[in-house]
Formats: structure tokens, C-alpha cells, sequence
């Protein structure tokens, strides 16, 4: 049976034919993995530099208030950026519509920051620290921070992924720029607050400057149930991705003291780039989801072939994390971060299976269907209170790994029964195959390695050269295996690049479109 036909184009949705929407799609993955690379470079940078000036209980107590920051932060998440890229309102409507939208933005994040600011002194009595109602209250302005940024969104929903990343970069070079003289310093924790503040500052007025639309105040109560029915659900999925955060940091304090509390955040601050890949393929290819939802065929060779583009990178960063996390106490924070060693080889685990699919909730968010998503985080957040702060309590901090790895498997199922209801076509296999193949020959060409030339100890150049087999290996395996993929990636860039110079006859409907083959 034939797929419907796409939907009429928007002509302020795309300065560019449908027929170039391919090469544009890959255009904005290869800007925005160069973008991630580059700025988590600096950001990894800042955390080693201000981790090793710090120690573990400034960064536990640091810890704490980022996760409650990010706790309240991400309920302000729940799609009314989302809801903006996917509408398809006329190109007269475009302004009016961004502010409305900045306008329900704007006045989430002030109620989010009144909150932050009254949980300052309860979180201060909750973990029996005073230092924390100062550090919680200075972190208050965040949700108007992002709020001001909301200029992107316009720039993403465009697909002009040059100009929206060179904007985003603005934040984190800034922060970098202060943050680490400051803890240099001796300014301690507050570094980390005042950095970011000032990243965020300098962010906002570019971005206001250049913004295509004003950011003007328009609220309108049929918009914002409009909004507010997209992200009803989003709300579930955030509180239940909430009650998993939260959790963790709360468990550990409670069991294990404010120390582990540092250990566990060392270790998320490693393992969140394992979802690297994931933000560069999702932050990329949401907008032509939204331009080509229903298209059951086309969705399908989208979702399977971005997965195997994320797992590239997800696959060996998940080894080498596993292999190399003693040498990453030894040589780089010091001894004193030994005990964090477990956790970050277990979180790595767990993160490569929640990878797995990972970006399957845009596909559904594409299509106004939010719902399975949300069910999903429950179901993942519920296994969680039972199987790893159980274990936790049983077990320590063996069974607190086990838990969390079989509460990521069982919402692993749950999302594999969704997918296939949309995308009959997806397997796991299909998936995680080709990466697979490759990551096992290289892990093995490492502790090979490891164990015929030097056996024990280490120096860090010897540990630098087993990560450079590792890269090699697997670069070597993986190109060899999916050679036609990175063939077809190179083709639509050159696709294209030729485009571009045609645009005119494409815009007129003169040469084929051949977004769906």
C-alpha cells in the first residue's frame, strides 16, 4: 500500500525545497556532533579541573543541588518547545505564535523559580546542611535563564542548525571562562554558580539580539490549552525520570553519606556522555519527524539508522568507560575517588541499555502522542524504587548496580512493545547489531593488550595507548560493517551541496523529491 502523501510544506517552517530535507537532516547531526564534542570537551575539562580543586565533599554538596535544581528544572520541560516545532501555523502567524508560546515559557520558569527558592531552606533541613540554602537559593535564576534562550526554538523548528548551535555554544565557554579561575582561586563551591550565571547572561542578549521574531508578552488561553494538552503527559514522564534522580541522591545519602553522595556524582557526570550521541541525533532529526509523521516506511529507515548512528559512539564510550574507569581514579581525579570506580562502570552499563532505542519518544512526541513515553518513565521509575534502592539497602553498593541495570531492562520491554506498534519493521537486532560486532573485537584487542605486554600496573602514556587500540579497532570494524551507511551520509551531504545550487528549480517542483525512496 502506498504512503500518503506528504503534508502541504510551510514555507516558514523550511527556506529550502523538501527535496533537500535528507541532506539537511544529516547536515544538522554532523554540526551538532561536532558542536557536542567541542563544548563537552570544555565541560568534561571544567568538571576534572573543578573536581580535583574541590574534593568529594564540596562536589557531593554541589551534588545535591544540582540534582534538586534539575529535579524542578525539568518539570518546566514538558514540551512547549516541542509543541512550537511541531506546530503548523501560517507564515503570518509564525511571531504571534513564538510568543504566545514564549509568553506560557516565560511565566512556568518564574513559578519554577519562586519554588526553587522555597525549597531552599527545606532542602538546607532535609540533608542537615546550612551550606545549602545558600548554594540553592543562588541557583533560583536558572529557570529564567533558559526561558530567555527560547530564541532557538525558532532557529531548530527552521532547521538552521549552524546559527541555533553557535548560539548554544555561547553558555558553556562563557561558564568555562569564569568557573575554573574562580575554584582556582579559592572561591570553593560558588564557582560553580556564579560561572553558569554568567554564561547564561551573556547567552540570553545574543540570543534576544538575533532572535527573527520579539520577544513580546501574548497570552492567549486557547494556545495554552493547546500547549498544555501536548504536555500533560510529558509532565508524567518527567515526574517519574524525577523520582529515579532525585531518588538515587537521596538513597545514597541516607545509606551510604554525603561522600558516596560525591562518588554518585562523579559517576553521573562520566556516564551522561554516554547519551551524547542520542542528544546529537534527536536534537537533529525532530523536525523532519514533524514534517514526515505517518510515513510508516520512511519513519522506520529513520529510526532504525539513526540508532545505529547513536550506538557508534554509545557501544565503545559504554567499554571504554568499563575498562578504563580505575585508570580515571589513578591518573586523573585521584585516590581518593576510588570508591566512585563501581558506580561509574555499572551506570555505564545501565546507560547503554537505556540507549537502546533511546530516541523512539520523539517519533511518538512527533505525532501529538505522548502518552507511551510517559508510561514508560513510570513503569522505569516504579522498578527503580523497588530493584535498585532495594538493593541499595540489601546489598550496598553491588546491589544498588544490579537493581538499577534490571529496572533499565524492564522498561527496555515495555519500549520495545511500543516501537513495534508504530514501526512493525524495528528489532533490536537491526539495532544494536553492527556497533556490537564491532565493540567486542576491540574490547578484546585491549585486555589482550593489558595482559601480554605489562600485565599489573600502569603508567597513564600505557593506558593511552590501550584506549588508542580500542578507538582503532573498533573505527576500523565498525567502518567495514557499515559502510553503506556512512556511503548513503555521505551522499546526502554531496545531495545537498548540489541542491543548493538548484534550489530555485526544486522550489518551482521541476526535479523529484526523494525524501522517501
Amino acid at each position: 500500500m502506498a504512503e500518503p502523501a506528504p503534508p502541504a510544506d510551510r514555507s516558514d517552517r523550511f527556506a529550502f525545497p523538501r527535496a533537500e530535507l535528507r541532506g539537511r537532516t544529516v547536515r544538522g547531526a554532523l554540526i551538532t556532533a561536532v558542536f557536542l564534542l567541542l563544548i563537552d570537551g570544555l565541560t568534561v575539562a571544567q568538571g576534572m579541573v573543578v573536581t580535583r580543586l574541590l574534593g568529594p565533599e564540596l562536589i557531593g554538596l554541589y551534588g545535591i543541588v544540582t540534582v534538586t535544581t534539575t529535579t524542578i528544572l525539568a518539570l518546566k520541560r514538558v514540551g512547549i518547545d516541542e509543541a512550537f516545532v511541531r506546530q503548523d501555523e501560517t507564515e503570518h502567524d509564525q511571531e504571534a505564535e513564538f510568543q504566545r508560546a514564549f509568553t506560557l515559557e516565560l511565566a512556568t520558569s518564574a513559578l519554577l523559580a519562586l519554588a526553587l527558592t522555597a525549597l531552599a531552606p527545606l532542602i538546607a533541613q532535609l540533608y542537615g546542611d546550612d551550606r545549602l540554602l545558600g548554594l540553592m537559593a543562588a541557583m533560583a535564576y536558572l529557570p529564567l535563564g533558559f526561558a530567555l534562550l527560547a530564541p532557538l526554538w525558532i532557529f531548530f523548528r527552521r532547521m538552521q542548525y549552524g546559527r541555533q548551535r553557535a548560539l548554544q555554544a555561547i553558555q558553556p565557554v562563557v561558564s568555562f571562562a569564569v568557573t575554573v579561575p574562580l575554584a582556582a582561586t579559592g572561591f570553593g563551591v560558588y564557582s560553580l554558580i556564579v560561572g553558569p550565571l554568567a554564561g547564561y547572561v551573556v547567552a540570553a542578549a545574543v540570543a534576544i539580539r538575533l532572535s527573527p521574531y520579539r520577544l513580546k508578552l501574548r497570552w492567549d488561553p486557547r494556545t495554552t490549552r493547546r500547549y498544555l494538552a501536548f504536555s500533560g503527559w510529558i509532565l508524567v514522564a518527567t515526574l517519574a525520570t524525577l523520582v529515579v534522580q532525585q531518588g538515587q541522591v537521596l538513597a545514597f545519602d541516607a545509606s551510604e553519606g554525603l561522600r558516596y553522595v560525591g562518588f554518585l556524582t562523579l559517576a553521573l557526570t562520566v556516564t551522561r556522555y554516554v547519551d551524547r550521541a542520542d542528544q546529537v541525533v534527536t536534537a537533529t532529526i525532530y523536525p523532519a519527524i514533524a514534517a514526515i509523521q505517518g510515513r510508516t516506511a520512511t519513519l522506520t529507515e529513520l529510526f532504525v539508522k539513526s540508532n545505529r548512528a547513536t550506538l557508534l559512539w554509545v557501544m565503545p564510550f559504554t567499554a571504554a568507560t568499563i575498562l578504563f574507569a580505575p585508570d580515571l581514579v589513578s591518573f586523573v581525579v585521584g585516590e581518593e575517588w576510588r570508591d566512585a570506580e563501581l558506580l561509574i562502570q555499572g551506570l555505564a552499563v545501565a546507560g547503554l541499555l537505556q540507549h537502546l532505542g533511546f530516541n523512539w519518544f520523539s517519533f511518538f512526541r512527533a505525532h501529538g502522542d505522548t502518552k507511551p513515553p510517559a508510561i514508560e518513565a513510570a513503569v522505569h521509575a516504579a522498578a527503580f524504587c523497588v530493584l535498585a534502592v532495594g538493593g541499595l539497602i540489601l546489598a550496598g553498593v553491588e546491589g544498588f548496580i544490579a537493581g538499577r541495570i534490571a529496572a533499565v531492562a524492564v522498561a527496555l520491554l515495555l519500549r520495545r512493545h511500543y516501537v513495534r506498534r508504530m514501526l512493525p519493521g524495528v528489532t533490536l537486532r537491526s539495532i544494536a547489531g553492527p556497533a556490537a560486532l564491532a565493540v567486542l573485537p576491540a574490547t578484546a584487542a585491549v585486555l589482550a593488550v593489558r595482559l601480554a605486554l605489562w600485565g599489573g600496573d600502569r603508567a597513564a602514556w600505557q593506558a593511552g595507548l590501550e584506549l588508542a587500540v580500542l578507538t582503532v579497532v573498533f573505527g576500523a570494524v565498525a567502518y567495514k560493517r557499515e559502510l553503506p551507511l556512512i556511503a548513503e551520509l555521505r551522499g546526502s551531504l554531496r545531495h545537498q551541496d548540489a541542491g543548493e545550487d538548484r534550489g530555485d528549480e526544486r522550489q518551482r517542483g521541476e526535479l523529484p523529491v526523494p525524501v522517501d525512496r
